[in-house]
């Protein structure tokens, strides 16, 4: 069974830079586990990783070793001619809109919010994965927090399961 970890921008943010003790357990647990982090690319946006991106043209990504060490990766972009990633694509933003306590227009929800959840079903339905991890620094017991634990065949039916 395979394991696929995506992360969102909350948690490199939380864990600070490179220098932050945070920072380095993060990278020795995942190292040490012998898994990478996967972040969609509009994360990897988020982060400043693409200095051709509309939303954040820095490019100066503060966390390049991890990508370099390939504890941290960023994913194929998402396919959205594929019916099943865009539906849970849009579903999640009018579920994150109407359900939330984030009182947000669906038009304003953050992209790289939707593409954590687009990820993830793109993964499963490809079967490139036979379970996902959502990670997010979201505490779990806010309401709308993708931090879930998915499994292949929910994807199809699009339900997850609370990480446990």
């Amino acid at each position: 069974m395979t394991t696929a970890y995506i992360a969102d921008t909350g948690v490199f943010v939380r864990c600070g830079g490179p220098g932050n003790e945070k920072f380095q357990r993060l990278r020795r647990a995942v190292r040490q586990a012998g898994v990478s982090l996967i972040v969609p690319q509009r994360v990897y946006e988020e982060l400043g990783g693409d200095p051709t991106a509309e939303a954040y043209p820095s490019g100066d990504i503060p966390y390049p070793k991890g990508f370099q060490e390939g504890w941290i990766v960023v994913a194929d972009e998402l396919d959205y001619t594929d019916p099943l990633v865009s539906t849970v694509m849009d579903d999640t933003r009018r579920w994150i809109a109407n359900e939330t306590e984030t009182d947000r227009d669906e038009d304003t929800v953050e992209k790289a919010d939707t593409a954590l959840i687009g990820l993830a079903a793109q993964l499963l339905d490809a079967g490139k994965s036979d379970d996902v991890v959502l990670l997010t620094s979201l505490p779990t017991s806010q309401p709308g927090t993708p931090q879930r634990r998915c499994s292949r065949g929910m994807a199809s039916r699009g339900e997850s399961s609370t990480a446990t």
